[in-house]
């Protein structure tokens, strides 16, 4: 289904993430679906699909900027639901809301990747809910779509080389720092980063759309890249799966 108004790129960003969830064994294919209405909720989900066991999930492919105070409301109406909520935001969204590292990451579809957001702290990149102090994040830590999978719970489940970004502090304690974070801004000053040496895992991290002044990191060197007609063509298909006619 098109929503009135959608774009391209947001047909193409709910198709990537419905081609893959029916690939994830705990989740029921047949359960697929976008633009789907939540009951009970003034909440209309992009993707949404059913666990084996019978939790909701659903799936916001988030384009465009989102004010915290309506990101809290969408979020909050989900919970309400019982639906677990994640969010997929675009690297060209600017100040994109900062949640746990695996409910709001980042969709890269032009290397069809998600990505943990990431921040320099010292000489490592951090999702900042691993560390003591939250700092806006300017980077993410990105992985090929195809070796992210879902839980039994519905947890986005990363491949094994994203650990070290993440940490491992319990959720109720990223929970905490996120809502002290929240509620006192003026404590946000922001911290230069410090230079760091160009290793191996530099080059799973890229810069994004909300980047402060400061070092740019390379993108990956193995990663695909799409010239712009093949990219329109893969938009246009998007488009004919899901209208079922040429566009």
């Amino acid at each position: 289904m098109r929503r009135h108004g959608e774009t391209a790129e947001h047909l193409h960003g709910k198709q990537l993430i419905m081609d893959w969830a029916r690939e994830q064994h705990h989740i029921m294919p047949w359960s697929i679906d976008d633009e789907v209405w939540v009951p009970g909720a003034r909440l209309r989900s992009d993707v949404k699909a059913e666990l084996f066991g019978g939790r909701q999930l659903a799936f916001e492919v988030q384009r465009k900027p989102l004010e915290w105070k309506d990101w809290n409301r969408r979020h909050g109406g989900y919970r309400n639901a019982g639906v677990l909520d994640l969010w997929l935001w675009s690297p060209d969204v600017p100040h994109l809301v900062l949640d746990l590292p695996l409910t709001s990451v980042v969709l890269d579809m032009e290397h069809e990747e998600i990505g943990v957001l990431v921040e320099p702290y010292g000489n490592e990149y951090r999702h900042p809910t691993a560390e003591r102090h939250v700092r806006l994040p300017t980077y993410y830590a990105s992985a090929p779509l195809s070796e992210w999978g879902i839980s039994a719970s519905g947890s986005l489940v990363p491949p094994p080389e994203m650990a070290e970004y993440i940490g491992d502090k319990p959720e109720s304690g990223r929970l905490a720092q996120l809502k002290d974070y929240r509620e006192a801004p003026a404590r946000r000053a922001p911290t230069p980063a410090r230079p760091m040496s160009r290793g191996r895992r530099m080059q799973a991290v890229r810069q994004y759309g909300s980047a402060s002044p400061g070092q740019v990191l390379e993108p990956s060197r193995g990663a695909p890249r799409r010239d712009r007609d093949r990219e329109a063509q893969r938009q246009a298909e998007a488009i004919e799966r899901i209208m079922r006619k040429k566009r």
